[in-house]
């Protein structure tokens, strides 16, 4: 095992890792609406239903990927890298997909959510 492969497999399941830890809080529930943390999306941010459940989904999403991250991080360590500079290159960047694969599933979910209903007006007296 090169020093090339140390250094890309510990980083993507480092990645993977803390993107398992930053997902469990939102599977949980735990983090409510904020400025900082959580599934941005402007869907997100119409209620506090819309807020947990897209953000539920995104954490889900998330943990799942970051499954596949640590394990193709751990792969990383048994694949021959030294001599072949583009697929070294590929190998250190094709993870990014882990990353956007799921942002993307999140985002479709959120925009298929059912847009709140506008407040109902009361009859002038």
């Amino acid at each position: 095992m090169s020093t090339i492969n140390i250094v890309i497999g510990t980083a993507w399941v480092v990645a993977g890792l803390v993107s398992l830890g930053l997902s469990l809080p939102l599977i949980a529930k735990l983090v409510g609406r904020n400025s900082l943390y959580g599934v941005r999306f402007p869907e997100a941010f119409q209620s506090d239903e819309a807020w947990f459940a897209i953000n539920r989904f995104g954490g889900r999403r998330f943990a799942l990927w970051s499954l596949a991250q640590i394990a193709y991080g751990i792969g990383t360590y048994f694949m021959p890298l030294g001599n072949n500079a583009v697929f070294t290159i590929l190998v250190g960047v094709v993870p990014i997909a882990f990353v956007l694969i799921p942002m993307f599933e999140t985002w479709r979910f959120a925009r298929r959510m059912p847009k709140p209903s506008p407040p109902a007006s009361s009859p002038e007296p």
